[in-house]
């Protein structure tokens, strides 16, 4: 295998191991953070162990036909050419394994150009990784020249809160405090000597932030996640054209700090206060920015609001204990091996029938006379770029910061009333019960004059409306209470709104671009509309082009099955069913069909299951046959 389709399919592989793990984070969106930064280390280590333990494991073969250009289509291990294709060449007219046998020289010169485009291949991707190994390694060697720069912390104080955070967060080994005038918030580094590293000006804080960022350095510590951080970087530099790799790193990060931020307050700090620390650390840093290290820094702006509306968000925070962590890390861990496993087998793509190349034909037409329309929008689009450039700009003046620092300071209000609320709410199901008993009464009332009859109705309703008088002096002192945080709460509401005033002219030149606008859009979808029929006509050559595909997925059925199934097997329903639940990619050479092999034996066993000649294990072997010819089917496009 060359080293193109090593990579190609390595990277496959780590996109899949990396996919998996989004999927199970996904699902434990909701429980403590630990578990997904568990979760995405796993797969970021075992994208690195990938293709150091798959020629260890026995191989499962995946067809994967490698198109190199014009008349030629490469195999492994095999060159096979279609013989409709330019050159001439039939299928298995020469093979690696027979160096005497070789191809024509127009043949020749098309697989010389494919190799070496490989190996353009291969130098980008070295580069790539060079570069981001080397910007590592610059980070790195910062760091240890901060680690060396930086002064000792000797005081007392420090260092009784260091050994007090230590015995709270379970941390047995040796840890240096230093203090850095390189750092602008706290860090840690290294992994067999740890490294806390404070901004200098560190020692201006109060005792709760510096119980708060030791306790939350100290977590980093006992979960080695300096170490796990370098793994996931160097993840990142092998697969760095992998969009997944780079996201998965960015969530490692982030959950590792949501982890240490729910480890902080589940011993013992409140969500609010460290809410208003990591708020402190961060401003500070904005007003003295000092040179970034690639550490494992607290309160970096990146992710800061997202952290924070975590924090307030939950009620309640537990420590998460080690069962808890690995049954996750052995699941994701269990995905390494199998993916590994999955190997390059041969592939050959079969020759399209006229029909499918008529309707593929189509299509390129079509496509043809789409692209005036597509030039005209896209033109529309650069008209529309200046407009949305100044939006833009004029969003940026809007003071985010400032509307979400009132409404940080609103909040604690805000968990009063609700507090409040919860207490009413028992009264309040009262009030409803004598509402719904009201609503029910009926009121008796004898002949008599009009004084009697009111008389009768007051009596009856005197005693629920004394109930009821009852529950609203009951709710008196809520309310009261309820007014008392609204008449706390005005200025807040105020300062808001002269926001909101000061917001009036962008609103106003917001709203003045978007009318400016709307003709360019009106003119977008005049183009579109002139588009539908062109939209409508390859709708049908869809419908036309899925039935061709039954087709072919019929003649790959009656290859394998016709010889193990009887006259008559309704083999056209079973390749309808199949077409219509597989997947269709369509590319300028080739059309791909892949269906789902568990899908496909499914399918076969329920409709041609009974109309099965001779012995059961021949037809089992041909329905898996059929099944690895379908997932997926190649076809080539003269």
């Amino acid at each position: 295998m060359d080293a193109m389709l090593t990579l190609v399919l390595g990277s496959l592989k780590a996109l899949l191991l990396l996919t998996a793990a989004g999927g199970l984070t996904l699902v434990l969106r909701g429980r403590p953070a630990r578990l997904r930064a568990v979760v995405w280390a796993t797969a970021l280590a075992g994208s690195l162990l990938i293709p150091a333990v798959a020629p260890l494991l026995p191989s499962w073969s995946l067809p994967l036909p490698v198109y190199l250009g014009p008349g030629t289509v490469i195999e492994t291990p095999a060159i096979v050419s279609n013989p409709h294709l330019a050159g001439g060449i039939q299928a298995g007219a020469f093979d690696r394994s027979t160096p005497n046998h070789l191809p024509e020289a127009g043949v020749t010169a098309t697989i010389s150009r494919g190799v070496d485009w490989q190996v353009w291949f291969v130098t980008l991707w070295v580069l790539g990784a060079g570069a981001l190994l080397l910007h590592l390694g610059v980070g790195l060697w910062r760091i240890a020249r901060a680690v060396r720069r930086a002064r000792p912390i000797t005081d007392t104080y420090w260092l009784s809160l260091l050994a007090e955070a230590a015995r709270s967060a379970g941390c047995r080994r040796h840890v240096r405090l230093l203090a850095s005038a390189e750092v602008e918030v706290p860090a840690t580094v290294g992994v067999l000597r740890p490294v806390v590293l404070v901004p200098i000006h560190a020692h201006t804080w109060p005792r709760d932030r510096r119980r708060a960022v030791l306790l939350h350095e100290l977590v980093h510590v006992v979960r080695f996640d300096w170490a796990m951080r370098m793994t996931a970087r160097l993840a990142r530099a092998t697969y760095w054209f992998n969009p997944l790799a780079w996201w998965a790193v960015r969530r490692l990060d982030l959950e590792q700090e949501l982890a240490c931020d729910e480890e902080v307050l589940a011993l013992g700090t409140r969500a609010s206060s460290y809410a208003c620390h990591l708020l402190g650390i961060a401003r500070g840093a904005l007003l003295s920015p000092a040179p970034a290290i690639p550490g494992l820094e607290m309160a970096r702006k990146t992710h800061l609001e997202e952290r924070i509306m975590t924090i307030l968000k939950k009620t309640t925070h537990r420590r998460v204990r080690l069962a808890v962590l690995l049954p996750a890390a052995i699941l994701v861990a269990a995905l390494v091996p199998a993916i590994a496993a999955v190997s390059l087998s041969d592939a050959p793509a079969r020759p399209a029938s006229p029909e499918l190349r008529e309707i593929i034909d189509e299509m390129n037409q079509i496509e043809v006379r789409l692209e005036p329309h597509i030039e005209r929008i896209e033109a529309l689009e650069i008209e529309l770029e200046p407009n949305i450039e100044m939006i833009q700009d004029i969003t940026i003046e809007i003071d985010h910061e400032a509307i979400e620092e009132i409404e940080a300071r609103m909040q604690p209000f805000i968990e009063r009333m609700e507090e409040i609320e919860i207490d009413m709410e028992p009264f309040e199901v009262q009030m409803e019960e004598f509402e719904a008993q009201l609503e029910s009464f009926k009121i008796h009332v004898d002949d008599g004059t009009l004084e009697e009859v009111q008389r009768q109705i007051h009596e009856q309703l005197e005693e629920q409306m004394k109930a009821i008088e009852g529950i609203h002096i009951d709710m008196a002192p809520f309310h009261e209470q309820m007014e008392a945080i609204h008449a706390e709460m005005e200025p807040l509401y105020r300062e808001l709104e002269a926001i909101h005033i000061d917001m009036e002219p962008i609103h106003e030149q917001l709203e003045s671009l978007h009318i400016d606008m709307e003709p360019i859009h009106e003119q977008m979808e005049a183009v579109h509309r002139e588009m539908e029929p062109f939209h409508e006509e390859m709708e049908r050559l869809g419908d036309r082009l899925e039935r061709a595909i039954s087709g072919e997925v019929e003649a790959v059925l009656r290859e394998h099955l016709g010889a193990v199934t009887a006259p008559g097997a309704p083999i056209d329903e079973a390749a309808a069913r199949i077409a219509d639940d597989a997947h269709m990619h369509v590319d300028d050479n080739r059309v791909r069909v892949d269906a789902s092999a568990r899908e496909v034996r499914e399918i076969l066993s329920d409709l041609l299951g009974p109309h099965r000649v001779g012995a059961s294990d021949a037809f089992d072997a041909a329905v898996d046959a059929t099944a690895d010819a379908l997932s997926p089917l190649e076809i080539m496009i003269d």
